[in-house]
C-alpha cells in the first residue's frame, strides 16, 4: 500500500484540524498516533473518503481519493471512532445486513464468535453496551475481505481479552497482505504490527518512524 499526502489540510469552523501534511510512504501497516485533538480521526476520515480535504491531494494505491472516491471505496473498509450501526436492528440483523452488502458468505458468524458478540441478544443496537457496539462495528469492518482497512481506535472500550483477540486477528490479516491504516494512542499494542508510524501533534505531522525503530520509548 502506498499513501501520498500533498499539503493536506482540513478546517472546521475556523479551527485547523489537519495542517499541510506531506508524506509518501509505502507499507502494509501504517499506524497514526498522537494525543487527543492531534488530527488522527480527521486524517483517517479523509483517507476513507468520509471527509474531503479543504486543500491538497490524497493518493492511495494510485487512486486520487478526492477526484475518484468511488474507486477506493470498493477496496476499502472503514471503522469510525464512534460505531456506525443501524440502531433499530439487533447485532445479528446488523451483521446480516452488512454481510449482504459486502458479499460475505457467513464469515460474520466466525467473526462474531471470535470477538464474543452475542448474536442471540435481540436488543436493538442502541441498547447494547459500548464494548459490544465496538465489537459489532469491528466485525462489520472486517466483512468481505477488504483490500485496505482504515481503523480508528479499533480496541477502544474493549477489555484486555478482546483487545488481544483484535490485535491477533489484525496480525493474521496482515500476513495475508491485507493493508491497514490504524489510528491509536496505545504504542504497546501496535509496535509489533506497524511498518510505519506517523506521529501527529495539533494537526501537524511531526515525525515518521520506519519499521525497526518503533519502541515503547516514543513520547506523545
Amino acid at each position: 500500500m502506498r499513501l501520498i499526502c500533498e499539503r493536506v489540510t482540513k478546517r472546521f469552523a475556523g479551527t485547523t484540524a489537519v495542517k499541510d501534511i506531506n508524506l509518501d510512504v509505502e507499507a502494509t501497516c501504517i499506524v497514526v498516533m498522537g494525543a487527543n485533538a492531534a488530527g488522527k480521526s480527521t486524517l483517517l476520515k479523509m483517507i476513507a473518503t468520509v471527509l474531503r480535504p479543504d486543500e491538497g491531494r490524497l493518493i492511495l494505491n494510485g487512486f486520487d481519493i478526492v477526484k475518484h472516491p468511488h474507486l477506493i471505496r470498493k477496496r476499502l473498509s472503514y471503522l469510525p471512532e464512534e460505531p456506525a450501526l443501524i440502531e433499530t436492528l439487533s447485532a445479528r440483523e446488523n451483521l446480516k445486513f452488512f454481510a449482504k452488502i459486502k458479499g460475505d458468505n457467513g464469515e460474520f458468524l466466525n467473526l462474531s464468535r471470535m470477538l464474543g458478540v452475542d448474536l442471540d441478544d435481540h436488543k436493538p443496537a442502541r441498547n447494547l453496551s459500548k464494548g459490544t457496539r465496538r465489537k459489532l462495528s469491528l466485525c462489520i469492518a472486517l466483512l468481505g475481505e477488504p483490500e485496505i482497512l482504515v481503523l480508528d481506535e479499533p480496541t477502544s472500550g474493549l477489555d484486555e481479552e478482546a483487545r488481544a483477540v483484535v490485535w491477533s486477528k489484525l496480525k493474521e490479516l496482515k500476513e495475508k497482505n491485507v493493508a491497514m491504516i490504524i489510528a491509536t494512542h496505545q504504542i504497546e499494542e501496535v509496535k509489533d504490527l506497524a511498518d510505519v508510524l506517523l506521529i501527529l501533534n495539533k494537526g501537524h505531522l511531526i515525525k515518521t518512524v520506519q519499521l525497526g525503530s518503533v519502541t515503547s520509548n516514543i513520547q506523545l
